[in-house]
């Protein structure tokens, strides 16, 4: 009995200690070999190596953005993102204290040239002649001015880099260019003036010419605010066409005037345009420009008789007019002259009426009565009614 206890305590003693002896084989070792330490030190080497040669790369990294129009990479425009110097420039003109500045006859004289040369669009010329005085002396909308000036300007340097790191297409037609340049610069005195419909549409009907042409697409995205892709290009002659026609059958010829504006930079040489802006102009009381349009489009088409009849009549309603404006004024000068000696004259109230046709009216019946060496006066009253007087007579 004994020696079974024996043999029992045996067994269990060796089954402990084979079992601490396979758990202690499982564990990792603290201590280990110099040849571990040495492979793991040359992994953690090369790792480093990794970070070091390979450039991470950031998400916020600027990317160039290049125009899809087209394919070739000889006719590929850079488009950069300049809006930040545009940005610049406004903090710069924002800097300057606003110090208001006497205007002298110097100053007149500059600011009077700056304005013939916006006429001409000489906008250059304009930028250095408007620099050449101080800022004070600028109002609110000639600094607005001034700051597209120098966007303009930032806008031909950068065109001139483009063309200079990708080359000038030459392939469009010349008649094409020109037309292309006269809409850039029409565009530019609008966006001068602080239009944003019409240049917009002048720079879009460019693109419809040309499609890479990089002016345009500038003028639209840094003085207009509209980048590539929030417009659509398209022929956009037809819609001017027909508004002209509706605004003018609509009783708005002034709105007919613009469009027609428009119109004429489109087609310059068109002789309907300007029959049409004759006609707009007339109806808008504006006569002598109404002569000028119809001349402008007898001169294109010269067998139109018709024109010719327009342009006699109108002619002779322009001379009408003046004639009737120098009365008018006449007449004024000649009442303040007379108007202290005949206040003193003692005046008698023949009838007072509720409005001045009425008053009018009977005064013209008073002086056929009385003949026209007598003086009627036809006067309005404080409380807003009209009295006709005549002098009384001596005794």
């Amino acid at each position: 009995m004994n020696k079974m206890k024996v043999n029992v305590l045996v067994i269990i003693f060796l089954l402990g200690f084979s079992t601490s002896l396979w758990a202690v084989a499982a564990e990792p070792d603290g201590s280990r070999s110099e040849y571990d330490e040495a492979v793991e030190l040359e992994s953690q080497d090369t790792q480093k190596k990794d970070v070091v040669d390979t450039p991470e790369t950031s998400l916020e990294q600027p990317v160039e953005s290049l125009d899809t129009f087209d394919t070739d990479n000889s006719s590929k425009t850079v488009v950069k993102d300049n809006r930040s110097d545009d940005a610049t420039v406004d903090m710069m003109m924002a800097d300057v204290e606003e110090v208001s500045v006497e205007l002298d006859d110097d100053i007149i004289e500059v600011l009077e040239e700056y304005e013939g040369l916006i006429k001409r669009k000489q906008f250059t010329k304009a930028n250095e002649v408007l620099t050449s005085i101080p800022i004070g002396a600028l109002n609110k909308n000639q600094r607005r001015q001034k700051k597209m000036l120098n966007v303009f300007e930032k806008i031909a340097a950068d065109q001139a880099e483009n063309e200079r790191q990708f080359g000038k297409d030459e392939s469009l037609d010349q008649s094409v260019m020109k037309t292309i340049k006269r809409l850039q610069r029409q565009a530019k005195v609008y966006i001068l003036e602080g239009r944003t419909v019409l240049p917009r549409d002048l720079l879009i009907q460019s693109l419809y010419l040309d499609r890479k042409n990089y002016l345009s697409k500038q003028l639209l995205d840094r003085c207009l605010q509209l980048p590539l892709g929030s417009y659509q290009v398209e022929n956009i002659e037809k819609k001017y066409w027909n508004n002209s026609l509706i605004e003018l059958r609509s009783g708005f010829p002034s709105k007919s005037v613009d469009s027609l504006q428009m119109l004429a930079n489109f087609d310059p040489e068109n002789p309907m345009i300007f029959e049409r802006m004759g006609s707009a102009f007339y109806m808008s009381g504006q006569v002598k420009k109404a002569v000028e349009a119809w001349k402008r489009a007898l001169y294109l088409s010269p067998e139109r008789n018709d024109l010719k009849e327009f342009i006699v009549n109108a002619e002779k309603e322009v001379e009408r007019q003046e004639k009737l404006s120098k009365a008018y004024f006449d007449s004024k000068k000649k009442k303040s002259d007379t108007g202290s000696v005949q206040s003193d004259v003692p005046m008698q109230v023949l009838r007072v009426v509720n409005d001045s046709n009425t008053a009018f009216s009977y005064a013209q019946e008073v002086r056929q009565q009385l003949g026209k060496g007598v003086n009627v006066v036809v006067e309005e009253l404080d409380n807003g009614k009209w009295a006709v007087k005549v002098p009384i007579k001596k005794k």
